[in-house]
């Protein structure tokens, strides 16, 4: 064991033999380090301390970086490539500020006025010298389109289109193509002020009433084909792969549902994917006994997986816009395995290819096409969206519907859980609130799915708590006036459950007015109208309406509740509105028909698109209108029918755990209770005593939850 040192005092350190003199001598002005020109430094400084917007220092950067800049151009005998990089870095920097919202905060008073400099510094680019000249016209015209000068931003970037030369560099073509379609899909200013990124779609519209014009969505389309066919002609075959994928998101957010299912046909063709319709019902589960090594079912094994970063952000964005289509049309079995492959691409970790967001295409000649996509963190999100809205079925304990909901939910509230927020150094503030404004929206729309399948499976205390805290979400981000019609929708549906028929007609009026002509909510809360009126409630309300009533603040008021709905142009509306509006209209064309040979039709139809898209919360009502049918003529056909209905009506409640359900009825109570009377007056008919009595208690068991539920329903309007 070493003894202890008792000398405290510190080493000294060793000096080293060196000639200081040899040295020096020896360093010739030839190994010395060059000085760099005070132009050169100044131009390249902002490139140098670049940092991106969620950085502590973002802001310090851009100070320099302008300043540096605004040096530089002070400077005498400037050469014109460095003038016009300063010029041009000028307008890119104060483009940046102003995206970023600083030029009108009065916290930053060093960002007053960047406006004014950056239309000087976009007129005092060199025109002779022509790589500046194209950067400069992609900037001018986002310049315009940021000023409101909508006109004149287009015809700039045709212009520029139209002045391309063969020996241009081809990343500015394409550029100018995709800025083309940002400006004609965009109601809002562009970003992103790198000239040679673009977004894969437009910005989301802020209001229905800021949607682009159906002439913009046909000139974007138009451009999307120029350049697929200026790639295919030089053999960019990724470009061209690229066109077609915004072809296909045009398509999908303009609602031109009859030209999707052809785009997405192309999209996968060019991918190399292709999909066999699912079956249903499902295989089963192999036995205890089975044998461990057998093969996998094929949708496990013959996916396709993608290791090139565009590849896999394209699949990506293809298979979300797949699934959401045939969700709306209603075809479960081709949405399906879109979306089990959508799933193992995301296990496989296929969103780290692309953590910022940005993939590049490689071009022959000049630099490569660096296209802004989707964030991954959207993406993630967007996922349990997806696949909660694809799963339509809400029979059973867990439901898919709800448990993506739920996990979607939990995975916004979990730190850690979705990919980090990456952005590149080019990006702005405004980037960054789009990301999060998005993630909001996203985490709304999961809020309405979970409180759209609680009101299916007659779960009221958490559809009630899940709309309380809708509201309060979308309020806290400012986006309550993009979902006021569908929260309006969702408490006249809630309302309309609890048997609540006044203030559930009042709330599809208020759904109405707050959504466009024709939208689904719109239709939606037209259907919902009908359906009161045909239920027999109008002569009811009609009394109601006559009385006046007082809200809080004690003025009188009336409350209309004529619908105002014709019901020939209801009907004709919801021919093409997706399988659900499809399959109601021809419930309700059943049920208005005076032909029985006809309403049988309809209601078949009608059971034909319910069991395609999975929907047996329609289904149990199809079923039991058809068996209403057959009640005197096929009595076989009507038991059996009612039967699987009382199955469906069950299982619309279903507790998670066995023994939860505390003794009552979990399900649709109404449902419930009309089969019930029926089954009653069959066993009457039939002299089945022993079913009659027991059919009786049970009906007289739902009829107490049924006033039990509408007494909830008085007490949370009077509330």
């Amino acid at each position: 064991m070493s003894q202890p040192n008792d000398n405290l005092r510190p080493f000294k350190r060793i000096k080293l033999d060196h000639d200081m003199s040899a040295s020096t001598s020896s360093m010739t002005p030839s190994s010395s380090l060059r000085t760099v020109p005070p132009p050169v430094l100044l131009v390249s400084l902002p490139g140098l301390v670049a940092h991106p917007p969620n950085h502590r220092y973002y802001v310090l950067s851009l100070q320099i970086s302008l300043d540096a800049l605004r040096k530089c151009l002070c400077l005498s005998a400037l050469s014109p490539e460095i003038e016009c990089r300063a010029w041009t870095g000028l307008a890119e920097l104060g483009m940046r500020v102003i995206a970023s919202g600083f030029s009108e905060s009065e916290d930053h008073l060093w960002a007053k006025g960047i406006e004014i400099e950056v239309d000087k510094a976009l007129s005092k680019g060199h025109p002779s010298l022509r790589p500046f000249k194209h950067h400069i016209a992609l900037l001018q015209a986002q310049f315009s389109h940021w000023q409101h000068k909508t006109k004149y931003a287009r015809t700039q970037i045709r212009n520029l289109i139209s002045s391309f030369l063969p020996t241009d560099p081809p990343y500015i073509v394409y550029s100018a193509h995709l800025a083309a379609v940002s400006l004609f899909t965009s109601p809002q200013s562009l970003t992103s002020s790198s000239p040679s990124t673009a977004h894969i779609g437009p910005v989301p519209p802020a209001s229905p009433s800021s949607r682009s014009s159906p002439q913009d969505i046909h000139a974007a389309l138009s451009v999307t084909q120029d350049m697929e066919s200026h790639a295919f002609k030089h053999k960019h075959h990724q470009v061209a792969l690229l066109a077609q994928v915004l072809r296909l998101r045009i398509l999908v957010a303009a609602n031109m549902w009859p030209d999707v299912a052809a785009a997405i046909q192309r999209v996968e063709t060019a991918l190399g994917l292709s999909y066999e319709p699912s079956s249903t019902p499902k295989a089963r589960k192999p036995s205890a006994g089975s044998s461990k090594d057998a093969p996998k079912p094929e949708s496990e094994t013959m996916f396709i997986m993608f290791e090139d970063p565009f590849e896999a952000a394209m699949v990506v964005h293809t298979l979300v816009m797949s699934v959401a289509y045939f969700t709306h049309v209603g075809t479960s079995n081709e949405a399906s395995p879109r979306l089990t492959h959508l799933h193992a691409l995301l296990d496989s970790g296929v969103l780290d290819l692309f953590p910022d967001g940005l993939v590049q295409i490689p071009l022959p000649t000049g630099p490569p096409l660096i296209i802004q996509s989707t964030h991954p963190r959207i993406l993630f999100l967007l996922a349990f969206l997806i696949s909660s809205a694809a799963k339509r079925d809400a029979v059973g304990r867990k439901p898919k519907r709800k448990v993506f909901a739920m996990e979607g939910l939990a995975a916004c509230e979990k730190k850690g859980v979705p990919p980090p927020l990456l952005l590149p150094i080019w990006s702005t503030l405004g980037d960054v609130e789009e990301v999060e404004q998005r993630l909001a929206r996203i985490k709304a729309d999961l809020m309405c799915e979970l409180l759209a399948v609680s009101i299916m499976r007659s779960e009221f205390v958490e559809a009630e708590n899940t709309l309380a805290q809708l509201i309060a979400h979308t309020r806290n981000y400012h986006i309550f006036p993009l979902f006021s019609a569908r929260i309006s929708l969702h408490h006249a549906h809630l309302a309309h459950a609890l048997g609540n028929s006044a203030r559930a007609l009042q709330c599809y009026q208020v759904a109405m007015e707050h959504s466009e002509e024709g939208d689904f909510v719109h239709v939606a809360a037209q259907a919902g109208i009908i359906s009161l009126d045909l239920a027999g409630y109008s002569n009811q309300l009609a009394a109601e309406s006559r009385s006046s009533k007082t809200d809080r603040k004690g003025k009188q008021r009336e409350i209309s509740i004529e619908p105002c709905v014709s019901v020939v142009t209801f009907l004709r509306t919801c021919r093409g509105k997706g399988g659900t509006l499809d399959a109601i209209g021809h419930i309700l064309e059943a049920c208005f028909s005076s032909e029985m040979l006809k309403a049988k039709q309809h209601l078949k139809i009608a059971l034909s698109l319910a069991s395609s898209s999975q929907d047996n919360h329609l289904r149990a009502l199809i079923l039991a209108l058809i068996a209403s049918q057959y009640f005197y003529t096929a009595r076989d056909h009507c038991l059996s029918t009612l039967q699987t209905c009382e199955q469906l009506a069950a299982g619309l409640g279903v507790p998670l755990h066995k023994g939860d359900g505390s003794g009552g009825f979990s399900g649709n109570v109404h449902l419930a209770l009309w089969i019930g009377r029926h089954f009653l007056d069959i066993h009457k008919q039939s002299g089945q005593q022993a079913e009659t009595l027991q059919r009786s208690l049970n009906n007289a068991k739902l009829e107490e939850a049924l006033d039990a539920l509408k007494d909830r329903g008085l007490a949370g309007m009077q509330s």
